[in-house]
């Protein structure tokens, strides 16, 4: 049996895995995308899973059968950054393994260098995950989502990439939401001075599928309504090299070597 093989067979049971509930246009789409699939429509089978993955009950698995559809098209990007969201976001058990050894077929590796004083002669794995930007008023923002471990709890919103703030900061309605409570104090400057606020541990940040672990947060006033969340920090950013393409509207994260 081919790894595409065992995916089409564990996708194939992934509807069975999904509890009752969600709004009645998601779960349709999602049943939709499962009959497509099947049929081996898979543009069709593409286009209904992304209308059910907007909601965050079918989200994990819509994008599980996008994973596998890319990557049958050879749409090795799509399919990793599709496998990578399933992995952090708690996949049942061997969907997430499956991810895991096709992430581990699929992503380039490095060469070698020519100076090998420089080069430990291995092949590191080199995960890349390409993030639309937002543009507003002058400031770049992502989509992240943050994730409680402990309740599984997870909220995503919108964040500004500040390469000039300490630490990443989350509104207080968000972490009030994942049920963080405060682990202290920290001081931060604003434009009105230096302030004390509370911050608080978040167990997982994901990115478009990249993970970053025990990140310590500000937890700062942001007006019901606004266009962001919070702020990415240099204690998220310095984990990843960062690179942003201003005319495709694209941040590009790799993790640290």
């Amino acid at each position: 049996m081919t790894l595409l093989t065992a995916a089409v067979l564990a996708a194939g049971t992934l509807s069975g895995l999904l509890a009752a509930g969600g709004s009645d246009s998601s779960q349709k789409a999602y049943q939709q995308g499962v009959t497509a699939y099947r049929a081996g429509q898979f543009s069709q089978a593409l286009e209904a899973f992304t209308q059910a993955s907007t909601e965050p009950r079918y989200e994990t698995n819509a994008r599980y059968y996008q994973a596998v559809i890319y990557d049958k098209q050879g749409n090795k990007d799509a399919a990793l950054a599709n496998y990578r969201y399933v992995i952090g976001h708690g996949a049942e058990a061997r969907v997430s393994q499956y991810a895991q050894s096709r992430l581990l077929a699929l992503a380039p590796k490095t060469t070698q260098k020519a100076n090998q004083e420089e080069d430990d002669l291995q092949a590191n794995l080199a995960v890349i995950s390409r993030v639309p930007l937002k543009n507003y008023k002058n400031a770049l923002m992502v989509d992240a989502t943050l994730i409680n471990t402990k309740t599984g709890q997870r909220v995503t919103g919108t964040f500004i990439v500040d390469t000039g703030a300490t630490y990443t900061s989350i509104s207080q309605e968000m972490a009030d939401a994942l049920g963080f409570s405060d682990s202290g104090d920290v001081h931060i400057t604003t434009a009105n001075g230096r302030i004390r606020v509370p911050k608080v541990s978040v167990d997982r940040i994901n990115v478009n599928g990249l993970v970053a672990e025990g990140i310590e947060a500000t937890v700062i006033d942001v007006r019901k309504g606004s266009s962001f969340s919070g702020l990415l920090g240099l204690n998220f950013l310095k984990r990843f090299k960062m690179t942003i393409d201003p005319e495709a509207m694209e941040l590009t994260f790799q993790p640290a070597y």
